[in-house]
């Protein structure tokens, strides 16, 4: 397991049921204006404590290049989130383990592992993200793509729309980039410290939902997209059965399908990390 797919499992991360329900129901929106969106979103979200899917399917595609990996997903809320990473056959090739101020890692293919924080990812990759920020994005909470705010904080900030089968946020802002995006830029013989970007989040009228995400740079070929489906009814607890992240610079293309299947709300789960002896550890960008 190379570095890039390490950051990959993160950051595009960074996962008894009743009858399947469609993620989007098109029926026509109701007419209420922006303050009464959010109040319905801030209603309509996941209340809950645990999360457990002991069956998680991850699917991951590079450029055309696809691998299939199997797992389980194990999230306290505002404690930890805990995810073991199989390979065909059962074998374990990775566990992650998150809590606030920590990341975990452990290479079992490699026999290393990854003691660091979040700085680690700003450092090593020039993108800054937390705890809060991957919990929003694995329980589909309403959040921001471009920095994971609370829609408490957001909502005088965006452009809305009712269309006939969503309520559409949108907004448009020059964002400083980091230098790892103007190290590439200067590789093509670009001088850019700003990006013009466009920012997207789509509502579902029947559960007030975010069901697609999208941060698109208006001027270059550089855009991210999440998208959530296939929500059930889970003990009175709405949830979508499969999230697709998917990510296009220049010319990669990155695409991660999680599907989460026999899930459970509100149940005691644990984590369980334990470095072994003979493991080396990753050097971390933040010692």
């Amino acid at each position: 397991m190379n570095r890039f797919f390490f950051f990959l499992l993160f950051s595009c991360l960074l996962f008894s049921c009743s009858p399947m329900k469609k993620a989007v129901i098109y029926k026509e929106t109701s007419n209420i204006g922006e303050v009464k969106l959010f109040k319905n979103i801030e209603n309509s979200e996941l209340n809950y404590n645990t999360l457990y899917s002991k069956k998680v399917e991850l699917s991951v595609d590079i450029n055309g290049k696809e691998n299939s990996l199997k797992g389980m997903l194990r999230i306290r809320r505002d404690s930890f989130i805990w995810m073991s990473v199989t390979a065909p056959l059962g074998i374990e090739v990775a566990r992650i383990y998150l809590t606030p101020d920590s990341v975990k890692f452990l290479d079992s293919y490699n026999k290393k592992y990854l003691l660091t924080d979040y700085g680690f990812f700003y450092d090593r990759f020039g993108i800054s993200i937390s705890f809060s920020c991957i919990q929003k994005i694995l329980t589909n909470v309403y959040f921001n793509l471009e920095d994971c705010s609370s829609s408490e904080s957001r909502n005088d900030k965006f452009k809305f729309e009712r269309t006939d089968n969503d309520y559409v946020l949108s907004n448009i802002q020059k964002r400083a980039i980091n230098r790892k995006i103007k190290k590439f830029f200067k590789k093509k013989r670009k001088n850019k410290d700003f990006a013009l970007v466009l920012q997207k989040i789509h509502i579902d009228p029947e559960y007030f939902r975010p069901y697609k995400l999208t941060l698109e740079d208006l001027e270059e070929d550089m855009g991210i997209t999440a998208v959530y489906s296939d929500f059930k009814d889970i003990n009175g607890k709405i949830f979508p059965e499969k999230m697709i992240f998917s990510s296009n610079f220049d010319e990669n293309r990155i695409k991660v399908v999680l599907k989460l299947s026999r899930l459970e709300f509100d149940v005691n789960v644990t984590p369980t990390f334990r470095v072994p002896a003979k493991y080396k550890q990753l050097i971390s960008s933040t010692e």
